[in-house]
């Protein structure tokens, strides 16, 4: 897991950053600024991006919905407990998890596992869209081809289906494929 630690003090980010170790984290990059950190998160992606809050008095929020309006990984912000539950509430349905000072070693790591965990299901939701994505596109390769051999052909609608279907077997090949085929041959 890829982790982004900003906080202005190196005391605090190697504090984080053995959190993040201790959860995980394989790869960890530190930012003793938000310049930095903006620069850090153009250049590649992070699983993951805790946020000092108090190193950058009155930006941190802003910092953090930046970094998690990208969509790529989880943000902790760590703010005092000044954040009223209008803001807090704001955070959280932007997907940031807000953890107020003091903040314990097994909460940082619970709200670290949790970001882990979230990734995980976006990244299978993801994989999910991008299966059905394909198969709706074979989908509508297959209408086409159908569409074609009914219109040149003379084929009924299920001798098309059947035509493709038993073509694909025959060819050992996917119905797409087959209609492709079916697409060159005819279409202009």
């Amino acid at each position: 897991m890829n982790a982004l630690i900003v906080a202005s003090s190196r005391p605090i980010s190697s504090e984080l950053s053995l959190a993040a170790k201790r959860a995980g984290a394989d790869n960890i990059a530190l930012a003793f600024d938000s310049t930095a950190a903006k620069r850090a998160v153009s250049d590649r992606a992070f699983d993951l991006i805790i946020i000092y809050g108090e190193s950058f008095p009155g930006k941190s929020s802003e910092l953090a919905r930046v970094f998690a309006a990208r969509g790529e990984g989880g943000v902790i912000l760590i703010e005092s407990a000044q954040f009223g539950e209008d803001i807090a509430g704001r955070l959280e349905e932007e997907g940031i998890i807000l953890l107020h000072k003091p903040v314990s070693r097994v909460t940082l790591f619970q709200a670290i596992k949790m970001v882990c965990a979230s990734n995980n299901r976006i990244a299978r939701l993801v994989k999910e869209k991008q299966d059905l994505l394909k198969k709706l596109d074979d989908l509508r390769l297959v209408t086409r081809a159908k569409l074609i051999l009914i219109q040149n052909m003379g084929f009924t609608e299920e001798q098309a289906h059947r035509y493709i279907e038993k073509r694909a077997m025959d060819l050992r090949r996917t119905r797409a494929e087959v209609a492709m085929d079916i697409l060159k041959t005819y279409e202009v």
